[in-house]
């Protein structure tokens, strides 16, 4: 769409669209079972096929340790959590 201006040629220039899937399991998984599930989802990640396939629908695969992908998803929150404060959004509104 090219005659479509992005976000920042509208004005927006500290916009942040993105966003991400991951994979978790229930808590108080086995640490074993966290590891080779670990290894087996990277494993396909790092599969050719799979990295094309996603990247073909704009997806950037971002492997990460168990420990990682925990700090993402507290960073993640964290950010939000200070951006609906700073703004005074809540689940009310």
């Amino acid at each position: 769409m090219p005659d479509v201006p992005t976000f920042g040629e509208s004005g927006y220039k500290a916009y942040d669209g993105v966003q991400w899937y991951g994979i978790v399991g229930p808590a108080k998984l086995p640490p074993e079972v966290t590891r080779r599930l670990n290894a087996e989802i990277n494993k396909a990640l790092a599969t050719p096929a799979l990295r094309e396939r996603l990247s073909s629908e704009a997806l950037e695969p971002m492997p990460m340790t168990p420990e990682q992908f925990g700090k993402f998803i507290q960073a993640d929150i964290a950010r939000w959590s200070k951006l609906a404060r700073e703004r005074k959004i809540s689940l009310d509104d």
